[in-house]
């Protein structure tokens, strides 16, 4: 006997998801239309105490110093080995099915103070990576085995000035997501040069988690680093690619307005907030900011 329950108002069976389709969202800087909370943004400042070149590839020492990193991936290739789960926390299953035999692979979870979150894509391939991560599984409820939303993010994975001939890299998958004071922010990115998408790529985006409707949407080439943190008002992120310019990126969560960049010495890939101090693991450089 199949099991069947209620998922935000469709029926669906344990395993089997009927995901939402998200609307094709504006490709230039959309800010709030109201901004919530506080009419003054608490903003905070960021002073460089510390910087140390690294391996490149030396991922594991570097989360090695936290014992609260928010994510585990599900997929092969680079950093992801350093913070690889096996099995995801909660019952949160490795695969989900759609209709149409559709089969998708869990490819990160991140723990949230609000919700948790499941990110899908197509099955790997035969190095273990999980191509084209486009669903995201919400989950309100940390004790439920079922997805409070899913929701489709086809409609943004492609801009459109994309250049054809690269359109197999211009994939702007999903990259990190978080659910902060009811509002939903999630970001994605391509891995190839700003050229190949007319430079509309590396966005985040904040949505209600509801209504799906879009509160607001960054200016593109903002955010193409692995994840985002979130400091007071703040979101802070990164941008680079080869031979382009690198920065870390500091944007106003209530209207996604860029309030800050601050050069970088190579891309920025992850961060992360322990008390008073940002980490920043860039491409080739360790960086660790007091927070003030």
């Amino acid at each position: 006997m199949i099991l069947l329950v209620e998922l935000a108002g469709l029926v669906a069976a344990v395993g089997t998801i009927l995901p939402t389709p998200l609307e094709e969202p504006p490709f230039v800087y959309t800010p709030a239309a109201g901004a919530p909370g506080d009419p003054g943004a608490s903003i905070p400042g960021f002073e460089l105490i510390q910087s140390s070149p690294n391996g490149v590839s030396d991922y594991a020492g570097w989360f090695d110093q936290f014992s609260d990193w928010p994510s585990l991936t599900f997929h092969g290739g680079g950093s992801n080995e350093s913070i690889r789960g096996t099995r995801a926390p909660n019952g949160v299953p490795l695969v989900l099915h759609a209709p149409g035999n559709t089969r998708f692979q869990l490819y990160e979870f991140i723990s949230g103070s609000e919700a948790d979150i499941a990110i899908y894509g197509d099955p790997p391939n035969r190095y273990g990576v999980v191509l084209y991560p486009r669903l995201l599984a919400l989950y309100l409820d940390p004790a439920d085995r079922l997805p409070t939303q899913v929701l489709d993010f086809l409609a943004y994975m492609h801009g459109p000035e994309d250049v054809e001939e690269d359109l197999d890299f211009t994939f702007q998958q999903l990259r990190w997501a978080e659910v902060r004071d009811g509002v939903l922010y999630v970001s994605n990115a391509h891995r190839t040069y700003a050229e190949s998408s007319g430079g509309l790529n590396a966005y985040i985006t904040a949505l209600d988690p509801e209504t799906f409707e879009i509160l607001w949407r960054s200016e593109p080439l903002v955010s193409n680093s692995e994840n985002f943190v979130i400091v007071d008002d703040a979101i802070v992120t990164g941008y680079g690619f080869t031979d382009e310019d690198d920065f870390i990126i500091v944007l106003d969560r209530r209207t996604g307005e860029v309030v800050r960049r601050l050069e970088a010495p190579s891309a920025p890939q992850y961060f992360h907030v322990v008390g008073n101090n940002l980490f920043v693991r860039c491409y080739d450089t360790d960086l660790v900011y007091e927070i003030r």
